[in-house]
């Protein structure tokens, strides 16, 4: 996934907060690293996205700071100081820089005025609008994602109260009854709840097509739907390409990022495929052992076994 030559990888793993810039809302996902940053604003309509290197900070500081003599390590530790808090969703008062935006032409600026070393600071992101292919890998997919896992979740909630409702049912018909009937609920019906539920709040759909506040059980979600997938892509683009050091790093280094329970389903599958505990064990901490080893190896255990079970059956028969 790239615009014009980046990569927007890293921008994968941060969350879409929303942001107010000069009384007017974005979402935006911002990334600082050492020396460059990466940014995605949106106002639901357009995605706008900026990349800027060490140099090109360096010569944007120059073009906005005439008189500017601090090195470019020093600007991009004020700039990431000032912009980065607000970038990531902090009130006003996090920050002491005055935000301020433009649209020009198709393109969005983000203004900023701050001081450094008591003398003015400005500078500007100068955002440009992104492919529909950004879009969709950083906004559409994710929520698609984190709505189907909503939805199972539900699923699974409504299976556990209609448990409830049948163990209830159990206890009222063993002769046990309420100490207190302000507790007693209704049986749960699903279609019921469904249909109850859209007349109540339908009329809220309107306002929540316009809504950039995700609360940070969403954002959570989202970012690690839209890291375990950066990290299935790039498992994917690795499986084609020749094995080395260099890759094996940045797989690794990926990998990490993925949630752990998508490593434990991982080794779960290779359980179930192999059918012997024992062997996958083997396969994990024996790098040398073959497959035929490791056969061997469970296949001697299970023999040993079966004569303990003959024994025992001798003495007690």
């Amino acid at each position: 996934m790239e615009v014009s030559g980046h990569s927007l990888e890293d921008l994968s793993y941060q969350p879409w907060v929303p942001v107010e810039i000069a009384s007017t809302c974005f979402l935006a996902k911002v990334h600082f690293g050492e020396t460059s940053y990466q940014l995605l604003l949106s106002n639901l309509d357009l995605v706008w996205h900026e990349q800027l290197s060490t140099e090109a900070i360096r010569q944007r500081a120059q073009e906005l700071n005439r008189r500017l003599t601090a090195p470019v390590s020093s600007v991009f530790r004020h700039l990431r100081k000032v912009a980065q808090p607000r970038l990531e969703g902090a009130e006003h008062g996090a920050s002491e820089a005055v935000f301020s935006h433009e649209r020009v032409q198709d393109n969005l600026h983000v203004r900023v005025k701050s001081e450094l070393a008591g003398v003015p600071f400005y500078w500007e992101f100068r955002c440009t609008p992104v492919p529909v292919t950004v879009v969709c890998e950083q906004l559409v997919r994710p929520l698609l994602a984190v709505s189907r896992l909503l939805h199972c979740q539900v699923q699974e909630l409504t299976a556990l109260l209609q448990r409830k409702d049948a163990e209830i049912q159990d206890y009222r018909e063993s002769g046990v009854s309420l100490s207190r009937g302000r507790l007693e609920t209704e049986v749960f019906v699903e279609q019921h709840y469904v249909e109850h539920f859209l007349s109540e709040r339908l009329s809220e759909v309107s306002a929540m097509q316009n809504c950039y506040g995700f609360n940070q059980d969403i954002q959570k979600l989202c970012t690690a739907v839209a890291a375990c997938g950066a990290g299935h892509k790039r498992k994917r683009s690795d499986s084609h390409s020749q094995n080395s050091p260099t890759n094996s790093g940045e797989t690794l280094h990926h990998d990490e990022k993925c949630s752990a329970a998508e490593n434990a389903q991982d080794k779960a599958e290779k359980v179930a495929s192999s059918g012997v505990t024992d062997g996958f064990q083997q396969e994990q901490t024996v790098v040398l052992g073959s497959v035929s080893g490791t056969e061997k190896s469970a296949g001697s255990q299970r023999t040993s076994v079966k004569p303990k079970k003959k024994k025992a059956k001798g003495l007690f028969g």
